[in-house]
């Protein structure tokens, strides 16, 4: 859970548009747990092909991503 307050937080902090932070949200935590945290960097490089997001919103994501990630 700190993991989704943190990352709303930051939506609101580098300015991701409110129609897409739901999405965005919910598909980077379900790629990342339930696949790879490759799968979810990479979802976030289609929003960027998509100019939903811009590369410094992007690599903040993946930094959030990145300190949560676990490695075994």
């Amino acid at each position: 859970m700190e993991y989704k307050y943190e990352v709303r937080g930051l939506m609101d902090e580098i300015g991701i548009l409110d129609e897409h932070r739901s999405n965005i949200l919910g598909s980077i935590w379900a790629k990342g747990e339930r696949q790879t945290v490759s799968d979810a960097k990479e979802y976030l490089e289609g929003k960027l092909s998509e100019g939903i997001i811009t590369e410094d919103q992007l690599s903040r994501l993946c930094a959030v991503i990145d300190d949560y990630t676990i490695r075994r």
